[in-house]
């Protein structure tokens, strides 16, 4: 190395040498300036005046040495200590200089201050930790908030139950004009609880991300059947047409989550009733041919109140309407439509509106479904049973089928029991998992309905205890039929997995009821 080019160097690094025992030699005025020493300070003395804590790490420190004077260089980042006080940290080399003989004479030291990058490095992990700590609050407080949806949503359904049951049954009673008219409200009030429960509990699920679409294939056109079977009578009670348009290009079978897609036009179809006093509501399906993703496009049109523009960014976001005064005047949650807006996204599309005050609203969502041609349709869902109660014709056979009632709650055992007194089947109860087990063991039920949530032996427990006896005794099993408040689809997964062949979900009307009863024949016809 030329003279000028070893100038260059020492001018342009933090420089210092040592003996091989580590007493400083010399230092350039770069390194000076990086502790904050003069030469006359340090020159002699040993290496360890730059260690913080020296006491707690001598041995490292003398390992350190013993290598550099075994002609080892060493390379790394180190916290030294400057004269002030204050600590640095610097990324060093340690070169042993040899004479002719080999042995190590010297130890030439290179610097470089990485005091802001290690501080800058150890803010951003200080940060980082503080975003994993407070991510895992959030995560902690949507589980906690999470739980006490599902606990609160169980404490109402459970009396609800009683109160929809017995409401429904006592409309097949003879009632005079005024009482039907009592038992009308009931049940429109019962309606409307039932979709303020199921909305909390969505939001929710929406939020923690615990919702999950099952795609199977499905027939487009009985789900608009459907749908309109449950809307037409609330239309028609306020005098609106509901209408229907399905362009001839779109097929009758697609695959996808059609629960999910029922329940985003129904929200829309309802809201469009509801803030519609006169004229038409109409549901319109066609091929997508907007620049917006998916490849089905819906429009639901009301002749309603209508929105104006400058509403329209707040219309999606949770617990708002257009204008506050509608919550009074119509009621609702105001989280259909975040709910709706979130599943259209997971279904791939995107949802807007259109709409002019006193004229009218059009909403308009996308969704990625692929058609197909299989006509087998989502009767095979594992999440909801073996089979769907949907496809079963409703009528009570005169067969005399042993039926197990499960159910802590008296009120709850009772109301299946008037579901029931007019059936020919034969009605047993159980107060507990353990009753039920007990009575299972002494002889064979057709149809067990049972309570999931029981203090002691839970319904999913006495659903693998019972499955046991019935295998050990070569009996045929009973359909058992899981009954409870919790719908998410982890409740239902588990339900399956004990050994129930369907997952029932409280309030159960009595419809439901038989014709789960009436679906035991149906795959007793179908074995046979």
């Amino acid at each position: 190395m030329n003279k000028s080019a070893y100038e260059a160097l020492v001018n342009s690094h933090a420089l210092i040498e040592f003996d091989p025992q580590g007493k400083i030699l010399w230092a350039n005025r770069n390194f000076l300036n990086l502790v904050g020493y003069e030469l006359n300070e340090i020159h002699g003395k040993h290496h360890s005046i730059f260690l913080p804590a020296y006491e707690l790490h001598e041995k490292e420190y003398s390992e350190l040495w013993d290598t550099l004077r075994a002609g080892n260089p060493q390379v790394g980042e180190f916290k030294r200590l400057a004269k002030n006080g204050s600590e640095i940290w610097v990324h060093c080399s340690y070169t042993p200089v040899k004479n002719d003989s080999g042995d190590v004479i010297k130890i030439l030291s290179m610097a470089f201050d990485i005091t802001e990058k290690r501080n800058l490095a150890e803010n951003l992990e200080r940060k980082n930790q503080e975003l994993l700590s407070t991510a895992a609050k959030a995560r902690a407080a949507t589980y906690a908030k999470s739980v006490f949806l599902a606990n609160m949503s169980h404490e109402i359904r459970t009396p609800l139950n009683s109160i929809i049951g017995i409401t429904d049954t006592l409309a097949e009673t003879p009632l005079d004009g005024q009482q039907t008219s009592f038992v009308e409200i009931l049940q429109r009030a019962n309606y409307q609880l039932m979709t303020i429960i199921n909305d909390v509990l969505d939001l929710s699920k929406v939020e923690a991300g615990e919702i999950i679409l099952h795609m199977l294939p499905f027939s487009l056109q009985r789900m608009i059947e459907d749908i309109l079977s449950i809307l037409e009578f609330r239309a028609k009670e306020k005098g609106l047409q509901l209408k229907v348009s399905v362009a001839p290009e779109v097929q009758e079978y697609y695959i996808g989550d059609s629960d999910r897609l029922r329940q985003v036009l129904i929200n829309l179809l309802n809201n469009a009733i509801k803030f519609t006093h006169a004229g038409t509501i109409t549901l319109n399906i066609s091929v997508n041919n907007t620049p917006r993703s998916g490849n089905l496009l819906f429009a639901v049109s009301d002749t309603g109140i209508g929105v104006s523009k400058q509403k329209f960014k707040d219309i999606f976001r949770p617990f708002t309407q257009a204008d506050a005064t509608t919550t009074r005047r119509y009621g609702g949650t105001g989280l259909g439509l975040s709910i709706s807006q979130k599943i259209v996204s997971l279904m791939g599309g995107v949802i807007w509106l259109e709409s002019e005050p006193n004229v009218g609203s059009t909403f308009y969502f996308t969704a990625s479904m692929p058609a197909t041609t299989e006509r087998k349709t989502s009767m095979h869902n594992p999440l909801q049973g073996r089979y769907q109660l949907n496809d079963i014709n409703h009528f009570i056979e005169d067969e005399r089928l042993r039926v197990l009632v499960v159910d802590d709650v008296d009120d709850n055992r009772n109301l299946l029991g008037i579901y029931l007194q007019k059936t020919a089947h034969h009605i047993t109860y159980a107060e507990s998992g353990t009753e039920a087990v007990s009575l299972v063991e002494k002889g064979p039920f057709d149809v067990i309905f049972m309570d999931v949530q029981m203090p002691g032996m839970d319904g999913h427990e006495a659903t693998m205890r019972i499955r046991e006896i019935e295998r050990e005794q070569n009996r045929r099993p009973a359909r058992i039929f899981a009954c409870t408040a919790n719908a998410f689809a982890e409740d239902i997964e588990r339900s399956m997995s004990a050994g129930c062949d369907m997952h029932l979900s409280k309030p159960i009307r009595k419809d439901t009821l038989i014709k789960a009863i009436n679906s035991c024949f149906a795959m007793t016809e179908a074995v046979g």
